[in-house]
């Protein structure tokens, strides 16, 4: 018998009476399992464009990858079809839940999904243009052809196909149905601080050393009672047995994930910028950072195609300290998104979330001094020299006076800290721990429920 090779994508199932696609995403796995599909790879989650303005909170689709026997095809479509609407039946009454699932077939992806991946990781993507692919590519669509899900249902399925790009691991456990919708989750901050010291160099976002703060927990009414990030799923399996939680537990999944990479930051030049964007601008600082109300901190940049405003926002904190100690003639790259025009800003501007600074400019340029009386001479106007204003002493050949200075700023990179970051952001304890070119091993246990059926 013959078999094929299913890339199912899926957004947007959050509901607010605490509904989440991940949570839908491992129910539909246990379903699959008991049908004998076989995983080829982990449940991936893959977060998208995080400045979109429409986006459902970490603006994440997951995609299963499985192969089957072909004839089980319709009934595995009406299966997932099913699932669907029963999941987010409870939210019909809001326009704010669009579920999308899309189902292609085939080992190989076409390029056009990479390309839409990319796109929706860095850009807008329109509904239109993700359904044409679908249409070109013969993608099967189980939900509402109108619902913005199936933009990110459609851009998954294009994300992580091989193992080229950066990737890391994340384990989600979720609670029982009777805990849900309550905020507080019973975890032992204490025993999360000491896994993320014990298996330093292998877990990574969980814990906030600069704020003494554990970030694993959401805050919201959602299933999911934890998350923790690693670079590989054995040791992550590990370290969760390891954590102490004071409530039940319904299930667990290790999903392979495009967080913590920086794939949305590609380079741009300032004058191509388009609101919603993400990327890396490098160039020069032209001004002087200046303080703004609100607590942010406001500089100018300088490439060969442009000049743009770029902000460091108060919740990147110690970012935010470092922009104030930077001077015209810095040469810096940054990474961030590109916000709209609006009525406080008539023009795009930069929100910026990490920061590099590649080279210090280490002079100032002074006046000269008036070599008669001392005192600081003035422009006498372009290329006419200086004047002294006390005595009137007057040099048509003087020129401004470099004058070198100390810096208390060092060059390298910069972020915010791990509880003020986007998922896709790049932590610095993940520079030279990249998977990118490592191929991922299927652990056995990579879910809490049987894996060969029940």
């Amino acid at each position: 018998m013959s078999e094929i090779t299913l890339h199912i994508g899926i957004d947007n199932h959050d509901t607010p009476q605490g509904g989440c696609t991940t949570h839908f995403s491992i129910l539909l796995i246990r379903k699959l399992l008991q049908k004998g599909v076989e995983f080829i790879d982990y449940p991936n989650l893959i977060r998208l464009n995080p400045n979109i303005p429409w986006k459902t909170r970490g603006n994440g689709a997951v995609v299963l990858r499985f192969r089957v026997i072909e004839k089980q095809l319709e009934d595995l479509l009406e299966l997932i079809r099913n699932e669907s609407e029963a999941y987010t039946q409870i939210s019909r009454k809001t326009k704010y839940r669009q579920p999308g699932i899309a189902v292609f077939v085939g080992n190989n992806i076409p390029n056009e999904y990479r390309w839409l991946y990319k796109k929706a990781l860095t850009d807008v993507v329109t509904l239109d243009i993700a359904l044409k692919i679908a249409e070109k590519t013969q993608t099967i669509i189980l939900s509402n052809k109108q619902n913005r899900g199936l933009i990110g249902a459609l851009s998954a399925i294009g994300g992580l196909i091989d193992y080229q790009e950066d990737y890391t691991f994340e384990l989600l456990a979720y609670r029982i149905i009777e805990n849900m919708g309550k905020r507080e989750r019973l975890v032992d901050e204490l025993s999360v601080k000491r896994v993320e010291l014990k298996y330093k160099g292998y877990l990574f976002s969980n814990y906030d050393f600069e704020n003494d703060r554990m970030v694993i927990t959401p805050h919201g009414p959602d299933p999911v009672l934890l998350g923790l990030r690693g670079d590989k799923p054995d040791i992550l399996v590990k370290a969760f047995g390891e954590i102490k939680v004071f409530e039940p537990i319904d299930f667990w999944c290790v999903f392979r994930t495009n967080q913590a990479t920086d794939a949305h930051l590609i380079k741009r030049n300032i004058s191509t910028l388009r609101p919603y964007q993400t990327g890396l601008i490098e160039g020069e600082v032209l001004s002087k950072p200046k303080p703004e109300p609100g607590g942010h901190i406001r500089i100018y940049i300088k490439d060969s195609t442009g000049v743009i405003p770029v902000y460091f926002y108060e919740p990147t904190k110690k970012l935010r300290e470092i922009a104030l100690k930077l001077i015209p003639g810095d040469y810096v790259r940054i990474g961030g998104s590109v916000r709209p025009p609006s009525s406080t800003h008539p023009k795009i501007s930069f929100n910026a979330e990490k920061l590099e600074v590649i080279k210090l400019n280490r002079y100032i340029e002074h006046n000269p001094k008036c070599p008669q009386c001392g005192k600081t001479m003035k422009s006498a106007g372009k290329d006419k020299g200086y004047k002294c204003p006390r005595c009137g002493y007057y040099d048509p050949n003087a020129r401004k006076i470099l004058v070198r200075i100390e810096r208390s700023l060092k060059e390298g990179i910069y972020t915010p800290p791990i509880s003020s970051m986007h998922h896709l952001t790049k932590p610095l304890s993940r520079y030279g721990r990249e998977n990118n070119g490592k191929p991922f091993i299927l652990i056995n246990e990579w879910c809490s429920f049987k894996l060969t059926g029940e």
